[in-house]
């Protein structure tokens, strides 16, 4: 069986062809590209076809995309594309294609992992006899995910969501006012217009323009030259500049505390697994006791929170893995 799949995000496309016989992997490769530079999906598909010297024919396919699949279609969350199975099946010569959200290849992914994939924040406190297998995962990168995973019959079923367009719920009062300044400038403010890059940037604004925190000269130059986001982690994590330090503080603030409403939301879970390309790289950050402290605050339901073992995913690759673990569980 010949397999192709892949993990389409705002920021990026990874695509992986794998040649199986049985269990054996006789050929694999594997590549990532840049999204905005192609104007849809089978554009990206042809060059790693052609990039990696792929002629054989592909009997199955599985896309994990950003956003919400309906009707075999998928309007990608940020981006202008549109993703079809049936022009798929058409362009690719492919009687198979599977199209499902990234966060539930993320969700089949975790199984691939090792425990050198993951950094454990907090180990729960439960007693075996009172654990729940049940897990659920948030991930902020380009957008923001999550999903549930519920075990049974010794096995992991996974269910997507769009928790990332769910409204914003401020937890105190830098918060709220953030809440208010962004109210009045979208009619509805999600919670993944503060967690995901362009969340950052809008964190960022605020601390400037509402709070007043001074702008450096050389945070404003780079961001001109590369990704706003990217500045203000890096700027952030070297300790070089207040206004970062205090963006990323809060960013990790309002993570920590909607991590801890998407397992209240699943509840009751064992593990809340954290994914998305912002978190591995805000290690230092999520490591420090700001973000469980704000996982954990939930008034009455506190204790039960610290029974939850909470594990950051570092391999950025999962969503991309768990795709192809859909296809192998399928036809393997």
């Amino acid at each position: 069986m010949n397999f192709l799949v892949g993990d389409i995000g705002g920021t990026n496309t990874r695509l992986l062809f794998a040649k199986m016989n049985g269990n054996t992997c006789e050929e694999f490769y594997e590549k990532s590209y840049s999204s905005r530079y192609y104007s849809n999906l089978i554009e990206v598909i042809n060059d790693f076809l052609s990039d990696c010297n792929i002629n054989h024919a592909i009997h199955s396919a599985c896309f994990a995309i950003a956003g919400p699949v309906e009707d075999e279609t998928v309007a990608v969350t940020n981006l202008p594309w549109i993703i079809s199975a049936d022009q798929l099946k058409t362009d690719l010569n492919t009687p198979d294609i599977k199209l499902i959200n990234d966060f539930l290849a993320v969700a089949s992914g975790i199984s691939e992992l090792t425990d050198n994939d993951f950094i454990v924040l907090q180990k729960g406190k439960h007693n075996v006899s009172t654990s729940y297998q049940d897990a659920a995962i948030i991930g902020a990168g380009t957008g923001l995910g999550a999903a549930h995973l519920v075990y049974s019959d010794n096995r992991y079923q996974s269910y997507s969501s769009e928790t990332g367009h769910t409204g914003f719920a401020p937890e105190n009062a830098i918060q709220l006012e953030l809440l208010t300044w962004m109210q009045k400038q979208h009619s509805h403010v999600s919670l993944e217009m503060l967690l995901s890059g362009k969340g950052l940037v809008n964190i960022y604004r605020f601390f400037h323009e509402v709070k007043g925190l001074k702008e450096s000269f050389s945070v404003s130059d780079d961001m001109a030259l590369i990704d706003p986001a990217q500045v203000i982690t890096d700027y952030a994590l070297s300790g070089d500049d207040e206004l970062c330090q205090t963006t990323l503080d809060c960013f990790i603030e309002i993570y920590g505390a909607a991590a801890g409403n998407v397992a209240l939301n699943y509840y009751p879970v064992d593990v809340l697994y954290i994914a998305g390309g912002i978190a591995a790289k805000i290690k230092p950050k999520m490591i420090d006791s700001a973000f469980i402290n704000a996982f954990v605050d939930k008034g009455l339901l506190s204790s039960n929170m610290r029974n939850i073992t909470v594990k950051l995913i570092t391999q950025d690759k999962v969503g991309l893995y768990g795709a192809l673990a859909i296809l192998k569980s399928t036809y393997l």
